[in-house]
């Protein structure tokens, strides 16, 4: 398991979620099936986000 936003493979940092892996060194999701950011286009700035968090890291609104 490593994190595809910054690379990091130290377990210890990584969080085994199921289907994802959380890095607690950047705080992004990497899903497990296909290696890439879990992240979605937030509908009010258009700029990429965490699937599962509730609030924009960019714009600060709920989805």
């Amino acid at each position: 398991m490593n994190c595809a936003n910054c690379g990091n493979d130290d377990q210890e940092w990584l969080c085994d979620e199921g289907d994802t892996v959380y890095c607690q060194k950047c705080y992004h999701r990497t899903l497990l099936s296909t290696g890439e950011l879990d992240e979605i286009e937030c509908k009010y700035c258009h700029n990429m986000r965490d699937r599962t968090a509730y609030y924009c890291r960019h714009c600060n609104m709920d989805q």
